[in-house]
């Protein structure tokens, strides 16, 4: 019985491995801040932890070897040459479709738990504020939606202002999260590595 007990414990092991959240979050007010969760693993990339110096280790006399002279290699023909253009443009059109399919199943999984962006902007006067308000609302509001139709999203909102008081800078505050589970991700890797490895066999063997 000891070896179903065991058996038992590694499959729910396996479960809670796969159902670890991996949550990203990142915010900007003044300065840029990032960092990705694995459960409970806090793992900050964004300003990164300076890193510990470490020891200098003693260098180590290292014997000097003489050098044999390298033996002319034979230039293999190019893939071009080899194959043609028309092979070439085919590969990179799978290579496409491939990563296009990827990305696709990825932001679909993705959940944006939080997307909140908030802009006052300000310009030299009343004209280069109005200027640049207009160019902020035309880039960040189809950008907004593009993410919104592509992922699933619990809560968001964009609130871009023109601020027309003197000496007025432009500030931005932002927070996002998103999660996606590890089995998701384990899932992606599988079917997508599978495909990328169907095509780099028939490339192997064109």
């Amino acid at each position: 019985m000891l070896w179903l007990y065991i058996l038992l414990g590694i499959v729910l092991f396996i479960a809670l491995v796969m159902f670890i959240p991996i949550t990203l979050r990142a915010s900007y007010k003044e300065k840029f801040w990032c960092a990705v969760y694995i459960g409970f693993v806090k793992l900050q990339l964004v300003p990164a932890k300076p890193k510990k110096e470490k020891k200098k280790k003693k260098a180590k006399k290292q014997t000097q070897k003489t050098e044999q002279p390298k033996k002319a290699t034979e230039k293999k023909p190019s893939l071009i040459k080899k194959y043609g253009i028309e092979w070439l443009l085919n590969l990179i059109k799978k290579v496409a479709e491939l990563a296009v399919s990827a990305l696709q199943d990825f932001f679909s999984h993705i959940l944006v738990k939080k997307l909140s962006l908030s802009i006052s902007v300000a310009g030299d006067d009343a004209a280069d504020t109005a200027i640049k308000y207009g160019k902020y609302c035309a880039v960040i509001y189809p950008a907004v939606g593009t993410i919104v139709r592509v992922v699933k999203c619990k809560g968001y909102g964009v609130d871009i202002n023109p601020n027309f008081s003197e000496k007025a800078e432009t500030e931005i505050n932002f927070d996002f999260a998103a999660r996606i589970f590890a089995f998701r991700l384990i899932g992606l890797a599988v079917k997508h590595g599978i495909k990328g490895i169907k095509l780099l066999a028939e490339v192997k063997n064109d």
